[in-house]
């Protein structure tokens, strides 16, 4: 049990101390809770009311009052009984209901909680609750673009009340020296330039998510053939063989990851399938018995080469397993005339519960404040996950919104400063599909460019690879792993990028992701190992070298209802090297 609860905390970057472990313990024991559901609870608490501090005694105290207010809230809810008949409402029944409502607030006296007409949303009359088109059939008032939006007070003020801004909380390298970050008089700009192939597919009119079964195959199987290929070359075989051959002797054989449904709907050694090719395997699927390994990662959608025997024909036992090898960082002429000063932030830029954008306007003053040369500026900006969004509370339309946002964004970024948009499918006024393509570029002022998510820029020489699609959490979700205690797990899953070449290997994707096959196939290829890569989550922030590139997960510009963190980085070199110095700073 302490190793499971150890491993929770570390998923979110925590490492508490022995006697922070025995009381979560006692309170696991206590409340007959799981150490995955304590840890959940610690991480809402801390973020809430701690302004995420690490857990301590005298601070678990306090989380024991809040966890047993909470758990005992959920029980009472579960141990309600049931009417014994449904009470079975008109149109005539509602409207009584709903004018005796108003007649009793006319009194002053509280309104039923289980009335039909409290359910009404307190937002404008006849404002649709479908998250993605909240927005539509309202009716809006006018408003000067003045501000972010006029009318909708939220919690920015404990924005405002924060005493840590500022606050530098990685460095990398962690014993580098202070770094003037504030530009000269300097007027270079950076040559920033669009890696890989061009977005003309993206940005031209194609009907998404709309690909043939057919064509979705041809695409995983594409996979499977490249990266086999790759494996050939690392073990030095000639082929494959089968994976379903009756054979006691070991082999190699090839495939995909995929989780048997008839053992549970997550992954686990109990439900491990390899899914072979159609040419080597005729695109059979063979149980696996990993007993065996001592060390292993597996998550859905992972290419690997299997070594092993199966005895029975029906299960292969696998003695070892072969990732494809990761791609040397790519060495180019790298022409920087001096240090380049890059900043970087990922969305959302309000808090939860309004729109006033607090956050996105301090961090333009830090912009204009220490005038880098290059900024990247990634979404969501107005988040489908917004409460005021989820219930249709908007001044604006959601297009009316963002464009709000990117005017103030243009008009008070100085012009010296070069500035990358990067788009979200978490972006409620645009395409919710992954890869997403770039913004529109209607009305742009010159000195910003919009890329696609994910994207690989080459500034100077310098590859960049970005996307603001939280896959490292993803991949933690599905991940299973047997690995050394005090293993770097957040390593561990960048590295998968690199080893399975894209933006995004995990098939199926996440819930809430739509991803086009046939786009990505294209667009979210990670065939070689750049010099930076930008992956900003919800797990806990740092700045790796993995591999050679180095990895930066800054986080968001919002978290909870506090300040999240940027980065800013400053990138020196000649010839085919590259220094990178770097902080994340907490906005």
């Amino acid at each position: 049990m302490e190793e499971h609860l150890l491993n929770e905390f570390e998923e979110f970057g925590l490492a508490p101390n022995k006697k922070v472990l025995e009381k979560c313990i006692e309170l696991l024991k206590k409340y007959n809770i799981t150490p995955d559901t304590l840890v959940n609870h610690w991480i809402g608490y801390t973020a809430t009311k701690l302004n995420d501090e690490a857990p301590s005694l005298e601070n678990l105290i306090l989380f024991e009052k809040d966890l047993a207010k909470e758990l005992s809230a959920k029980t009472k809810i579960k141990s309600e009984p049931l009417s014994e008949s449904p009470i079975i409402h008109n149109i005539t029944t509602i409207t009584q209901i709903t004018e005796d409502d108003e007649l009793l607030v006319g009194y002053g006296t509280p309104v039923r909680k289980s009335s039909v007409g409290a359910k009404r949303s307190s937002g404008l009359e006849g404002t649709p609750q479908n998250k993605r088109l909240a927005g539509l059939g309202q009716t809006y008032s006018v408003h000067t673009p003045s501000s972010f939006s006029p009318s909708t007070p939220g919690t920015s003020s404990k924005f405002s009340s924060r005493n840590n801004a500022g606050e530098v909380v990685v460095k990398y390298p962690a014993d580098d020296v202070a770094i003037n970050w504030t530009r000269t008089n300097e007027t270079r700009e950076p040559d920033i330039q669009l890696h890989g192939t061009a977005e003309t597919k993206l940005t031209t009119k194609y009907n998404y998510m709309f690909s043939r079964i057919r064509d979705k195959f041809e695409v995983l199987e594409e996979q499977i053939n490249d990266l086999g290929d790759l494996m050939k070359k690392k073990l030095e075989i000639d082929d494959f063989e089968p994976n379903c051959v009756l054979k006691s002797e070991t082999f190699h054989t090839v495939g995909r990851i995929c989780c048997d449904a008839t053992s549970g709907s997550r992954l686990n050694t109990s439900s491990l399938l390899l899914e072979g090719n159609r040419n080597t395997s005729s695109g059979q699927s063979v149980p696996l018995d990993v007993s065996q390994l001592k060390e292993f990662s597996f998550f859905p959608g992972q290419v690997i080469a299997v070594e092993g025997s199966n005895p029975t024909g029906k299960k292969m036992v696998v003695t070892s397993i072969t990732t494809p090898p990761i791609s040397s960082v790519f060495k180019t002429d790298v022409s920087l005339e001096g240090p380049l000063n890059v900043m970087v932030a990922c969305g959302p830029f309000t808090l939860p519960d309004d729109l006033e954008f607090a956050p996105l306007v301090e961090f333009i003053q830090q912009v204009n404040t220490l005038l880098p040369h290059l900024v990247i500026i990634m979404g969501p900006f107005v988040d489908v996950k917004n409460k005021k969004v989820e219930c249709g509370e908007l001044d604006y339309t959601y297009q009316e919104q963002f464009d709000v946002v990117m005017r103030e964004l243009q008009s008070k970024i100085t012009n010296s400063v070069q500035v990358c948009v990067i788009p979200s499918w978490r972006d409620v006024h645009y395409r919710a599909v992954y890869p997403t393509p770039p913004f529109p570029q209607e009305n742009k002022v010159s000195n910003f460019k919009f890329f696609s998510d994910p994207s690989i820029l080459n500034v100077n020489g310098v590859f960049i690879g970005l996307t603001s699609t939280d896959i490292l959490f993803h991949l933690s979700k599905e991940e299973i792993a047997v690995a050394p205690h005090g293993s770097d797990r957040l390593g561990r899953l960048v590295s998968h990028l690199f080893s399975q070449q894209s933006f995004y290997p995990l098939n199926p994707a996440s819930e809430e992701m739509s991803i086009d096959l046939e786009q990505a196939e294209d667009h979210c290829k990670l065939s070689f190992t750049p010099h930076l890569l930008f992956v900003p989550s919800d797990l806990r922030h740092f700045i790796k070298n993995v591999n050679g590139c180095v990895v930066v997960n800054m986080e968001r510009a919002v978290k909870g209802f506090c300040g999240g963190t940027y980065s800013r980085l400053q990138i020196t070199g000649g010839a085919s090297a590259v220094q990178i110095r770097a902080e994340i700073v907490r906005l």
